[in-house]
């Protein structure tokens, strides 16, 4: 395989015997690689700059196995300045790719989700709707997306109403009166998270529940280094 000038997104970097680095990045049309950028950590290479977070580069790189070898990247004018918490949110979005994403499996739309959310993050949005909605359709696109319509068992439409329980493998039921509050989703809060809506603290709190329980299976006990920065 030898690809010629792919834009690309760089995810995560990390050192690579004495003078390369190892380079996670996000593509449309290959999703993600990781590629060996050869001798990048030498003080001779002044592209060194080039390979941080949030930078879209044009990339060639070659090779018939899962790594990749770097033949040639430069600059694609773009560049996400992220700050704070929005930083944080940024190196979030970039580790769940990392964790969850398999190599070489292409999705456009995440691809250009993802550099709709840096924007939104650039711009200092509220972070809550931008990462919720990020991580609801990464769901769905790995596979793992749950039905925010209808009950898993009944196949009734969920009511505002009512309260309902989440199992991670088949989606939301209604819950009886003897499951504790603390695991039950107001069908109402279900509803709007269906239409991202996220207009109040308490909707943006349940879906922040909810994704945190749809996404622990898939990132298991290992913990998310992002998420530590918040704290």
């Amino acid at each position: 395989m030898q690809i010629e000038l792919q834009p690309a997104y760089i995810l995560h970097t990390r050192p690579y015997r004495d003078t390369s680095m190892l380079v996670d990045f996000l593509t449309p049309e290959f999703g993600r690689i990781t590629a060996v950028a050869r001798g990048v950590r030498s003080r001779k290479t002044p592209k060194r700059n080039l390979l941080n977070p949030f930078t879209r580069l044009l990339i060639s790189f070659q090779g018939k196995t899962d790594l990749k070898l770097l033949t040639h990247f430069e600059s694609e004018g773009t560049h996400f300045t992220l700050t704070a918490k929005h930083l944080f949110s940024g190196f979030y979005l970039n580790e769940l790719l990392v964790r969850l994403l398999p190599e070489l499996d292409a999705h456009q739309e995440l691809y250009n989700l993802y550099e709709q959310s840096l924007h939104s993050l650039k711009s200092q949005a509220d972070l809550e709707p931008v990462l919720r909605h990020f991580e609801l359709q990464l769901l769905n696109e790995l596979g793992y997306g749950i039905d925010f319509v209808a009950d898993a068992k009944s196949g009734n439409e969920i009511a505002h109403c009512e309260n309902y329980c989440l199992d991670v493998t088949q989606g939301f039921y209604m819950a009886d009166t003897s499951v504790s509050s603390n695991f039950k989703f107001s069908g109402a809060h279900i509803h709007a998270i269906a239409q991202r809506e996220f207009t109040s603290p308490e909707i943006k709190k349940t879906a922040k529940h909810i994704t945190r329980i749809l996404l622990k299976p898939l990132l298991g006990s290992k913990p998310l280094m992002s998420r530590e920065l918040f704290s």
